[in-house]
């Protein structure tokens, strides 16, 4: 609704308000919360917060409402995981490649021969929720599955058919990498020039989690050097609603005139079940917080 409204409702209702509830679209940082000096709780339909400045919220008495932590209730919920398979498929299968290419008018299958996942190796980076769903999804396909987690160990791996390796060896054997880990302070560019220079030349890396996450001056030079076959983001750098932070990236440039590089605008958990679901649960959070029966 906040998008709807004239730049003056929006101030008068923002000194008014004392809930906010958000997705992705808005960055929460001391700007906003400045115009707000009545607000008590900001609820977040999502796992990742990084789209708000939980430091400066803490500090202002602000509490955070989101869905990090409710495992019981996200192991329902794998559309992020079903996106994952998805690009998968379209990086190994050109896909999207081919379909630009017959609405051109061509129809040449010898151009976009792909690869099968059959026998292929998937390296899982994080084994939280998602990185177990993916695992399952990926068994089904007679997929070889290794993981890296330093929370979990390899006994709980095995029991969903994986090896626990250490990160270098899952980025040298793994033919498709995909990114499955929290952001914080010890995970931001995680992944550097030095993981993705010894991942073989025909693997793929694919980020459904948080872009931070991606060294990106690593990630450009390994598309333009070919160190990797592809990439597939649905997660980019200081995302921004209005798209903004597209035109200031190369990779933006990059992916208008190759065909080793897929981006889709954080699409991930934008299912109608999932945001159904999760937006009951975060409006039930925030009525028990307030100690108000749901409506």
């Amino acid at each position: 609704l906040y998008a709807e409204l004239g730049k003056k409702d929006q101030r008068q209702i923002m000194q008014k308000t004392d809930i906010v509830i958000t997705r992705l679209r808005y960055q929460l940082n001391n700007a906003w919360f400045v115009k707000m000096p009545k607000l008590k709780i900001i609820a977040s339909p999502t796992t990742g917060l990084n789209h708000i400045n939980n430091k400066e919220a803490k500090e202002r008495g602000i509490k955070i409402i989101s869905l990090r932590g409710h495992t019981s209730f996200l192991k329902d919920i794998p559309s992020t995981a079903e996106e994952t398979i998805g690009l998968m498929l379209a990086l190994m299968r050109n896909i999207p490649w081919a379909f630009e290419d017959v609405k051109r008018g061509r129809w040449n299958r010898d151009a976009w021969k792909g690869y099968q996942v059959k026998d292929k190796t998937l390296g899982i980076l994080g084994f939280g929720r998602l990185g177990k769903i993916v695992a399952v999804y990926a068994r089904t396909f007679g997929m070889t599955i290794i993981g890296c987690d330093p929370y979990i160990d390899a006994k709980t791996m095995k029991r969903y058919g994986m090896r626990k390796v250490d990160m270098g060896t899952l980025f040298k054997t793994a033919d498709i990498v995909s990114v499955h880990t929290i952001l914080n302070d010890d995970t931001h560019n995680l992944i550097k020039e030095e993981h993705l220079r010894i991942m073989k030349p025909s693997a793929y890396l694919i980020n459904t989690a948080r872009g931070e996450l991606i060294e990106k001056s690593a990630l450009i030079k390994a598309l333009e050097k070919k160190w990797i076959a592809g990439a597939a983001l649905d997660v980019m750098w200081d995302e921004d609603a209005s798209g903004v932070h597209l035109k200031k990236d190369p990779l933006f440039a990059y992916v208008k005139t190759h065909t080793n590089l897929l981006l889709v605008p954080h699409i991930g958990g934008a299912t109608y079940e999932a945001m159904h679901k999760t937006e009951e649960f975060i409006a039930d959070r925030v009525s028990q917080e307030m100690g108000r029966p749901n409506v």
